[in-house]
C-alpha cells in the first residue's frame, strides 16, 4: 500500500477537502483525487463522500482513518530510524525559517556539534502549518516557528520575542495600500491585520515566506511586514 496515497487520504481526512489537501501537499487536485482513487480500488470500499458541506468519511473511512495513520507513522519513524548515519547514535530533525539561520539556527548547529558529537542532524526548511503537524506525527523533533497553531500533546516554548514592522520602499509612490504584499505570519497576525485594517482591499499578493516579501518589496517598489 503506497504511504503517499495514505497521507493524502489522511490530509483530505483532517480538512474536509481535495483542495486543501492538494495545497497542504503542494500537489495538484487531480493527483490527490487519482491517490485516493487508487486507495479505494485497492480497499475496495469508498472513504468519502460529497455533500454541501464539503467532503466527509463513509462509515468504511472512518474505520480505516486510525490504520492510515498508525501505518504512516510506522513507515516514517522506520524510514528515519535507518536514515541515521554511521557513526551516531540517534538523528535530531530540525525546522526553522530560512531568515532565522544566521541568528539563531547556525549558531545552534555549532554548539551542537561542539555539545553532541554522536547527535546526526537533518534540516529542513519551514511551512508553519505543516512543521506542526510533522511535530504531532514525529515526523520533526524540533520546530522554530512563528505564532505557531495550538496541538495537544505539543510542548511550545517562547525562545524569543519578536516584531514585524510595516517596511515601505523610498520609491514607493502614492499610499503604501496600493502596493502591498500580505505576509503569513500566522492566525494571530491575521486577525489583528483584519481588525488593523478592516476597510483594506484584499491585497493581490500574499506570501509565506520573507525572502519572498522583501524581493518583492524591494523589486517592485512596493510594502509589507516584515
Amino acid at each position: 500500500m503506497d504511504t503517499e496515497n495514505l497521507r493524502s487520504f489522511l490530509e483530505v481526512a483532517a480538512h474536509g477537502s481535495f483542495t486543501v489537501a492538494a495545497s497542504r501537499l503542494n500537489l495538484a487536485q487531480s493527483t490527490v483525487s487519482a491517490r485516493i482513487r487508487g486507495l479505494e480500488e485497492q480497499l475496495g470500499r469508498k472513504l468519502f463522500v460529497r455533500d454541501s458541506d464539503g467532503v466527509t468519511l463513509t462509515p468504511a473511512g472512518r474505520q480505516f482513518l486510525p490504520h492510515a495513520s498508525t501505518i504512516t507513522r510506522t513507515w516514517e519513524q522506520s524510514r528515519q530510524d535507518i536514515a541515521v548515519p554511521d557513526g551516531y547514535e540517534t538523528l535530531l530533525r530540525l525546522t526553522a525559517p530560512a531568515y532565522l539561520w544566521d541568528s539563531i539556527t547556525s549558531p545552534w548547529i555549532d554548539w551542537m556539534r561542539a555539545k553532541r558529537p554522536n547527535v546526526a542532524l537533518r534540516l529542513e526548511g519551514s511551512f508553519p502549518d505543516l512543521a506542526v503537524d510533522q511535530i504531532a506525527e514525529g515526523l520533526l523533533d524540533i520546530c522554530i516557528l512563528y505564532l505557531p497553531k495550538p496541538h495537544p500533546g505539543i510542548v511550545y516554548e517562547t525562545l524569543a520575542v519578536d516584531q514585524v514592522v510595516l517596511v515601505q520602499h523610498t520609491a514607493q509612490s502614492g499610499p503604501w495600500t496600493q502596493n502591498y504584499i500580505l505576509m503569513d505570519w500566522g492566525l494571530e497576525f491575521r486577525i489583528e491585520h483584519d481588525r488593523a485594517f478592516a476597510g483594506m482591499v484584499k491585497p493581490a499578493i500574499s506570501a509565506g515566506l520573507v525572502f519572498i516579501g522583501l524581493q518583492h518589496v524591494l523589486s517592485q517598489k512596493a510594502a509589507a511586514y516584515l
